[in-house]
């Protein structure tokens, strides 16, 4: 879970669902049911926050909570 916020931080504390899943797809072999429970685990914990912009696009931002702990 660690490499998604790093990659979510690495473009700007936003990105797209589609986008975060084919770039740690490149680096692990990972299912997208798989993807979805890791940040679907994430937004429980407070660190991301997952919202729908247009019908199956989601995007993926950083919360408040999230920038604060991981400048530390």
């Amino acid at each position: 879970m660690s490499s998604i916020l790093e990659i979510v931080i690495a473009n700007g504390g936003t990105v797209k669902d589609r986008e975060l899943y084919e770039i740690l797809r490149k680096r692990y072999e990972i299912s997208y049911p798989d993807f979805l429970r890791y940040i679907m685990m994430l937004e429980i914990r407070g660190y991301v926050t997952v919202s729908s912009t247009k019908e199956d696009v989601r995007v993926i931002s950083l919360t408040k909570y999230a920038k604060e702990i991981l400048s530390k």
